[in-house]
């Protein structure tokens, strides 16, 4: 396996969505990111960096499946739960992806608050391996070290959760959008970090 040759990889899928993106206000912007209108969306880029690095390492892909489907239990007070991508390798979940273009504080705390979910509730945490990644990707994440440390005590499960970002300042950075100002390449390649760390117990070097 070659981390450049996958940073490479993922760095030019972003730097397509942020070249179609300079420029874009309001509901244009709103529907570039979200995927409306027949945009492609975030989240279209954040699945194929995910595709990218399973094959990078050289994971079969019919071992692995990524998908958004609610986990369920089996009594009616089950509330279902699910985050934006759940990646099953061999019928067991490593990682967990969420994305958003703009992360805040109540944002923020309501996805800690649904992975305190994940950890504890037994008709999700069974699918999930020994020490899973929650990961938070956002275009900009405008949130304090403090609130993460807060959350750490109140949520609980610091340890298993991660954020990363594109964009290397805060929304509205000089009246701009997300992309008016370049792109965050250390985020593109950090989030491409957390994913091989995951995949890699999967592979066959690992059996």
């Amino acid at each position: 396996m070659k981390i450049n040759r996958v940073n490479s990889v993922c760095l030019q899928e972003v730097k397509r969505f942020y070249a179609k993106g300079c420029g874009l206000r309001s509901k244009e912007l709103k529907n570039y990111t979200s995927g409306d209108k027949k945009c492609e969306g975030m989240e279209a880029v954040v699945e194929r960096i995910i595709w990218h690095t399973i094959d990078e390492v050289g994971i079969d892909r019919d071992r692995v499946k990524v998908n958004q489907d609610y986990f369920k239990g089996d009594k009616e007070e089950d509330d279902p739960q699910r985050l934006d991508f759940h990646i099953w390798i061999d019928n067991e979940v490593p990682v967990v992806v969420e994305s958003r273009a703009w992360i805040d504080k109540p944002f923020y705390q309501l996805k800690r608050a649904v992975v305190r979910n994940f950890m504890e509730l037994d008709y999700v945490n069974r699918h999930l391996s020994k020490e899973p990644k929650f990961i938070f990707v956002g275009l900009c994440i405008d949130i304090k070290d403090r609130l993460r440390i807060t959350n750490n005590r109140t949520m609980g499960y610091g340890d298993f959760v991660y954020d990363v970002k594109f964009s290397p300042h805060r929304r509205g950075h000089k009246k701009g959008n997300y992309f008016d100002h370049g792109l965050n390449t250390a985020g593109v390649e950090a989030f491409v970090k957390l994913l091989i760390d995951s995949f890699m117990p999967y592979t066959k070097e690992a059996k």
